[in-house]
This record gives structure tokens, sequence and C-alpha cells, in this order.
């Protein structure tokens, strides 16, 4: 069990800026392992949602020891929370070489009820313990937001401690997550606690219609009545577009990790079908792959056949720097998986629509597809080679044609949906509900 060990950070929260005149701020309660400087996904959307609400923020997270840091996501996220518990999640040589061997062994429960932090949610609830008995402090809502999982473990148990308002936030569907390969056992005791944490939170929070509809098809209509959607958020401030000269090559990005079932694969194929049949509009085009390729789908993709210079690979990037390189880019691309319908909804693809440039996306059907068409941009299936073709080559026409154009792209009231001060106006409003 890790030790308790964590770092306050503690601020008056007498007022604030974001505060209504003549209000006090509600103490808002916040669980989130990921948070900046951790280098997750998750960390930077929960950061932006909480510096942009008018609440009194103490915020419980892990300080995981030996994983990636980057010091350029969200790197004021502290500034505007009353207090920042962050807890220590060590993980010992012992319990690494045993979660390797459950991996390879394929055991069951080790490591995936509900996932490989479940150790880490009694030091949180002890932090949060001290915390409270040393400042006399009580939330007036919760809020917890997974993934992983393990975070709506330290939710149910601080609502049954508070008994105040609980949201819990979902950036992913839980057991219905079709990436989780789970044996019977495992997936009964999932089940087990997701149906614990559906029951007794006031709030359940997704960030698409399609994973309400996935996640609370199994429920009851009055457990589904509290479900509501609230999308990513880009933040428009955090954009420097580089100086791009006429005449030179068109740049398309994808900036992101390809691992497990999601490798460049469904790009691959979509280029030699243009190439054997309409190899003008690749002309001075260039597609740039910006981030870890594990070595399974670099292997699986065939980037190899292609011509030289015609997909180039790049390592890794600040998150910063990603955002300017999306935004200097012609055009951006989202690759996924082939499946039947997706109800992903990825960050990635929400911090392209704050770079305002065009977007290809060779996804399934599902909330990714429905974004990019409803912004204006060019979709297809992945698992259906002719209609990624024909999109692929609608989107390399508009960026030929557009080559200088570097004005907005994208539905502007699209657009304006998915900025932090309305994604965070739409979170306020929840919690607002809740506190009655």
């Amino acid at each position: 069990m890790p030790s308790l060990n964590f770092v306050r950070f503690v601020r008056p929260m007498a007022s604030s800026h974001l505060t209504r005149p003549g209000e006090s701020a509600p103490e808002l309660l916040a669980v989130s392992f990921s948070y900046p400087p951790l280098a997750y996904p998750r960390s930077g959307q929960v950061a932006r949602l909480l510096k942009n609400i008018p609440f009194s923020t103490t915020l419980v997270c892990a300080d995981e020891r030996g994983a990636h840091r980057d010091p350029t996501l969200e790197p004021d996220a502290e500034a505007s929370l009353r207090a920042c518990l962050r807890v220590s999640f060590p993980v010992g040589h012992w319990r690494a070489r045993a979660d390797a061997a459950a991996s390879r062994l394929r055991l069951p429960v080790w490591g995936k009820t509900p996932d490989q932090y479940a150790s880490w949610t009694s030091p949180a609830l002890r932090a949060v313990a001290e915390f409270t008995k040393s400042q006399v402090y009580r939330p007036d809502i919760i809020v917890s937001f997974g993934q992983p999982m393990s975070d709506h473990l330290v939710g149910l148990k601080l609502k049954q401690l508070f008994r105040v308002p609980w949201a819990a936030h979902f950036s992913d569907p839980w057991t219905d997550n079709p990436f989780n390969r789970h044996d019977a056992l495992t997936r009964k005791l999932n089940l087990s606690l997701e149906r614990k944490v559906m029951e007794t939170a006031d709030l359940l929070v997704f960030t698409s219609r399609e994973t309400v509809d996935l996640v609370m098809a199994k429920y009851s209509p009055e457990w589904r009545r509290k479900a509501r959607v609230l999308p990513h958020s880009f933040d428009a401030s955090l954009y420097a577009q580089e100086a791009r000269a006429p005449g030179e090559e068109t740049i398309v990005r994808y900036t992101g990790e390809f691992y497990g079932r999601r490798t460049p694969r469904p790009l691959v194929e979509t280029l030699r079908a243009i190439l054997s049949g309409s190899p003008r509009l690749l002309e001075g085009v260039r597609f740039e792959l910006i981030g870890q390729i594990s070595p399974d789908a670099l292997a699986e993709s065939g980037i190899e056949s292609l011509p030289a210079g015609l997909v180039t690979l790049r390592p890794p990037v600040s998150y910063a720097e990603s955002l300017s390189l999306a935004a200097a880019a012609d055009g951006l691309l989202i690759v996924d998986a082939p499946a039947a319908r997706s109800v992903f909804l990825p960050s990635k693809l929400v911090d392209y629509i704050g770079a305002a440039r065009p977007i290809l996306g060779l996804t399934p059907p599902g909330a990714s597809d429905e974004l990019i068409r409803r912004l204006g941009g060019w979709a297809a299936d992945s698992s259906d080679a002719a209609a990624m073709r024909i999109a692929a080559e609608a989107f390399l026409a508009f960026l030929s044609h557009n080559r200088n154009n570097r004005r907005t792209w994208g539905d502007p009231e699209v657009r304006a949906a998915y900025e932090a001060s309305a994604v965070a106006e739409s979170f306020e409003g929840m919690m607002r509900e809740l506190l009655g």
C-alpha cells in the first residue's frame, strides 16, 4: 500500500473574480488522479474546467512517481484552487513485476477492478480526512473525474462521508468500453462497482451523447435521467501559429499516439488508393505523424510501402508545441480503429477544433464522425476503403484550392460550443443544479 505523502498547496479563497456579486463561492471537492503536470489528456481537460468555474475548489490528485510530466500542460493549473492535495502513487519494484506477470498470464481481477490505480484510493481518502481535520473543512459538492475509474471509488466514499451532492464525470465508458478485454469474473466485479456509482451519484456526466446511450442502456430510466453531456474544451489563447511562406509543401498533421487497435493502416491504405487513381492530388503533400507509435502498430501499418517522404514520423512533442504545430498545419488528421460505432470523443479532436484548420477523419460512425461533419470537415468509416478514398480526395482538393488561406476554419457555432468558457459555463450549471 502506498504511504501517505502529499504536498499541500493552500491559498485563501474568501472571494474570487469568477464569483457572482453578493455570492460566496461554493466549496467544491474534486477528485482527479490525472492533473497537470502529469502528461495525460485527462489532466488538461480537468484543469481547464476547474479554473473556469466560480467555485472554491479543493482538489485531490496524484503525484505519480515515474510518470511523464509536461510543464506546458496548463502550467497555472493550481492558481485558481483553494487547495491541491497531491497524493503519492509510488509503484514499487515488486508491484511492477507482479503487474507485468499478471498481464502476461492474463490473470483475472488483478489490476482491473476497476484499474491499476485502485491502491491509490485509500491514501487519497486519508489525505482528504487529514485536510478536512486541519482546515475544519466541509464541501458543498463533490465531483470525481474518471479515467481512471478508481477516482469514482474515492468519490463514492466521500459521498458517504460528507452526504452532499456528488457528480461522477466519465471521459470513457467503464464496463462498456470496447477496448477492455475482461474475463467474466472481472467484468462481473466491475459491473458491481459501476452499479454502485451509478446508483449513488446524483449526476452522471459523459463526454458524448453516444456514451450516454451505450452506458445507460442497461440501467433504469430513473438513473438515465441523471445523465448529462459535457464535451471536452479548447482554450483559444494557447495556440501560437507559426508563419508559413507561400509555395511550401502542403502539410497534414496527426498529433497523438498509435497503439493497440489504433494504427496508421487506414491512412496508408487510403494513400495507396489515391496514388493508384489520382496521384496528382498528393504532389507536394506531406503527412506528419507526431507522437509515439508502438512497434506493433508501425509493423501492421505498412508505411514502408509508400513513397519516401509522403508520410514522415516525428517524435512526441510537448502539449504546447502540439497545439502550435496543429495551428500551423494546412490540414489535420484523425485516425481511429475500425468499429461498428464509436462513442469516443477524443480530447485531441477538440484540440484540433481550437487550431481552426480543416479536418479529415478516418473514424467509425459515431461521436467523432458526426462532430467533424458538423464542423464542415471530411469523414469516412475507417473500415470502408472506398469511402475513405472519396473523403480524402475531397479533403486534399480543398487544401489545394485554399493553400494560402489562413482564415479560421470550421462552423463558428460548432466551434463556440467547445470553447473553454462555454463548456465551463455548462459545467457550472450542472453543479448549481445539484446545489439547488
